[in-house]
């Protein structure tokens, strides 16, 4: 029973990143924090006055890095102090945690904001305040979204062998290091990831019909929706149809195969209520089924490949 419920807590865990990479994929998109933010931070000084939410806060690695960490070690100071709750201290430390991390991002994000179209004053871009405004809030919300979800994977992972009965499953890193961790995690897979489902031909398609601009045209984003001008929050309600889901699916494949692999191996090694019997054995088992993983995806990336070129033809400049 104690190993079942190991397992089910490593759902939950694969479940919980894909929610947080998801949100953090959209909160990039609301703010123009991932890798097309370079083309709209180049757009006035091509002459494309814009009203996108225009931020880039270090990369998304390193911004959620920090609001996690911050979370993290929020929570950890409030169940010091409510040590004697038990886990349900919980309950309040991680939204609380999650919420003041939340809360030094929109303040980052709105200096950056401010500080990037107030140096665009030489190209005539002005600082719309109503862009400005309305976008702080869903920004802090997504980000909120997927900060409380990394802060919550790395509680369970503090308390694994408490919460499954499984002793010495609990990870040894503290709880803000742990927090570090999955905050630079889900902010790389959700910009490299992320990147490919921007929606692109949300932001830089200015042809009528669905005809392509690419990107490499610089600056030349679409200022205009189907209901007036664009803002960012356009374009995160666009990739909250398939470019969020799929990050968050990426993120959470991860997340469940590198688990799923890891007990397997532990299993393999003796794993029982007392503890693991054989490290070693356990430790080659995991490696061995990961590097098996990596092989199979290969193999199906590569033939989803050879399959689309076969019957799209192709690609552009071949």
């Amino acid at each position: 029973m104690p190993v079942i419920s190991l397992f089910a807590w490593m759902l939950v865990i694969a479940f919980l990143a894909f929610i947080a990479c998801m949100f953090e994929d959209l909160e990039s998109d609301i703010g123009s924090q991932s890798n097309p933010n370079s083309q709209v931070q180049l757009a006035p000084e091509m002459g494309y006055i814009h009203r996108y939410f225009n931020k880039a806060i270090s990369g998304e690695g390193l911004s959620y890095g920090l609001s996690c960490t911050i979370s993290g070690t929020i929570a950890m100071l409030i169940l010091l102090q409510l040590g004697s709750v038990g886990p349900k201290a919980a309950v309040l430390a991680i939204p609380v945690g999650a919420a003041v991390g939340s809360l030094v991002h929109m303040v980052r994000s709105s200096t950056c904001h401010v500080g990037r179209e107030s140096a665009h004053k030489r190209f005539e871009q002005p600082i719309y305040l109503d862009v400005f405004y309305g976008h702080l809030l869903p920004i802090a919300t997504h980000n909120f979204m997927a900060v409380i979800c990394i802060t919550a994977i790395a509680y369970i992972q503090c308390n694994l062998g408490i919460l499954s009965g499984v002793t010495g499953a609990s990870n040894p890193f503290p709880l803000p290091l742990l927090c570090l961790i999955w905050g630079l995690t889900v902010g790389a897979i959700g910009s490299s990831t992320g990147d490919i489902h921007y929606g692109t031909e949300r932001v830089f398609q200015d042809k009528p019909f669905g005809e392509g601009r690419r990107v490499v045209y610089h600056g030349q984003i679409c200022r205009y929706g189907d209901c007036g001008v664009r803002t960012s929050k356009d374009v995160a309600a666009f990739c909250a149809k398939f470019g969020g889901p799929a990050t968050g699916l990426a993120f959470g494949l991860i997340v469940l195969f590198e688990n799923w692999r890891t007990v397997i191996g532990m299993l393999l090694g003796g794993l029982s209520i007392g503890g693991l019997a054989n490290p070693a054995v356990a430790a080659a088992w995991g490696i061995g089924i990961g590097i098996g993983i990596a092989i199979v995806l290969v193999i199906l990336a590569r033939t989803l490949e050879k399959w689309t070129r076969n019957k799209y033809g192709p690609f552009v400049g071949e």
